[in-house]
């Protein structure tokens, strides 16, 4: 494909088949024209002095292109209003998910966009507009979708040390509602595009990072301040845009070519120096796995009644569980004061780790037993042993040999390889 094809054109986004004839796109991002609202400056415009129902059939010929020219796995976001017109509040969203319903566009979510940064429009019987509707929709159910790449794992707050249960090892799922300001007028550099509504580019950026990798194509056929390209040339991304207005499109190849290389260098760095997501993962599993030994010896002690665990030794497996929706083999090593109590702990057991909190864990037990001291050292390889009481697993005690273990107070319940030490008070 030339490349002279990865730029933006001035071409009425009705004609977008002009330009792109084959599946390529990998996500297209746009906003659409308001609705008789906004005059952009050009004749042929979509929106402005037209009626609803020719407004709607623009904007299927329109996304009936798009859709023509993106992959199967590609997706297409668009970020869309209500409007008031004699009084009455127009669905937009709405109307236009289910007219390009027809053409074969699936509406997958629908997402809230709270804007701080907005024009004030205030009428008798309105509330000030502060948000949008994002409406995502893909081509076919293989559509890409990378949500691990916008969890948020940056930041291990309090609740992730003390409940690493409650939480996806792969860090926290965004919500249905982004509060993105819009850039004010100026944001973008003096003289730069006096545009009514700018995207602003962290919403852009996390649409792209959910959809997209490096090289990938992003299409905006209503490319107005070139928010959406210009972000996806900083995140290296190729991009295709079409827009009428000549004079946005000059404002906007002088504004990537004045700051492209920087914007290019922060997402670099921002790439670059992010916490592995994979580290923070193991970090969450080896909380869940002490904390899952320490619930179970409180539920066998006040449940079951029976306060017959003397230590438990706590191994992370490289074993693969046996069912799907679980996420590691942990072996429990536990020493046991009376060997004729061994079959009522064990039924005991079964029935605490069936049902919850337990079962919400994600952990596959490997339990074995021991009835004296030999027997449960002779089955701890480690050398190195850190130490963890019957109230805390997110901090080690100390560190300990298998020689030190016979002489541990009745609170030192849980022994490790694995070393955990987290202060909960730095992660408020």
């Amino acid at each position: 494909m030339p490349e002279k094809l990865y730029k933006i054109h001035q071409t009425d986004a009705r004609k977008i088949d002009t330009i792109i004839t084959t599946p390529l796109v990998d996500v297209t991002v746009t906003s659409p024209p308001y609705f008789d609202m906004k005059d952009y400056g050009h004749a042929d415009q979509i929106g402005f002095g037209q009626s609803y129902t020719e407004y709607l059939d623009d904007l299927y010929d329109v996304f009936s292109k798009v859709f023509a020219c993106t992959k199967d796995t590609g997706t297409l976001w668009v970020i869309i209003d209500v409007f008031r017109r004699d009084g009455e509040t127009i669905p937009l969203p709405f109307d236009f998910a289910n007219k390009i319903k027809g053409i074969g566009w699936r509406l997958k979510e629908v997402i809230i966009w709270g804007k701080d940064k907005t024009v004030p429009w205030a009428h008798k019987g309105q509330m000030r507009n502060s948000f949008e509707y994002v409406l995502l929709f893909s081509k076919s159910e293989n559509y890409t979708f990378h949500i691990d790449r916008v969890r948020d794992y940056g930041a291990l707050k309090k609740w992730w040390v003390k409940y690493p249960e409650r939480y996806n090892p792969r860090g926290k799922t965004p919500e249905a509602i982004w509060n993105f300001d819009i850039p004010v007028q100026g944001s973008w550099g003096k003289g730069y595009i006096k545009h009514f509504c700018p995207l602003p580019e962290e919403m852009i950026a996390q649409i792209l990072k959910l959809t997209t990798i490096e090289g990938d194509v992003v299409l905006d056929p209503f490319s107005g301040s070139g928010a959406v390209l210009s972000k996806a040339d900083n995140m290296k991304r190729r991009y295709i845009g079409t827009e009428l207005n000549p004079e946005y499109i000059r404002m906007f190849k002088n504004y990537l070519k004045k700051t492209g290389k920087q914007k290019r260098h922060e997402y670099e760095v921002e790439t670059n120096g992010l916490l592995p997501q994979n580290q923070f993962e193991t970090l969450i599993l080896k909380l869940r796995a002490l904390k899952y030994a320490r619930i179970f010896y409180e539920k066998l002690k006040k449940d079951a009644k029976l306060d017959e665990i003397v230590l438990i030794f706590v191994e992370l497996t490289d074993r693969t569980p046996k069912k799907s929706h679980l996420l590691i083999v942990v072996r429990y090593l536990i020493l046991i004061r009376d060997e004729q109590k061994l079959d009522e702990v064990k039924a005991a057991m079964k029935a605490i780790v069936a049902k919850a909190p337990l079962s919400k864990f994600g952990i596959e037990p490997d339990f074995a037993y021991a009835s004296n001291f030999d027997t449960f050292s002779a089955g701890i390889k480690a050398t190195t042993l850190r130490l963890y009481t019957n109230k805390v697993t997110h901090t080690f005690k100390s560190e300990l040999k298998i020689a030190d273990i016979a002489n541990l107070g009745r609170n030192d319940i849980i022994i490790s390889e694995i070393a955990v030490d987290l202060n909960e008070k730095d992660y408020e």
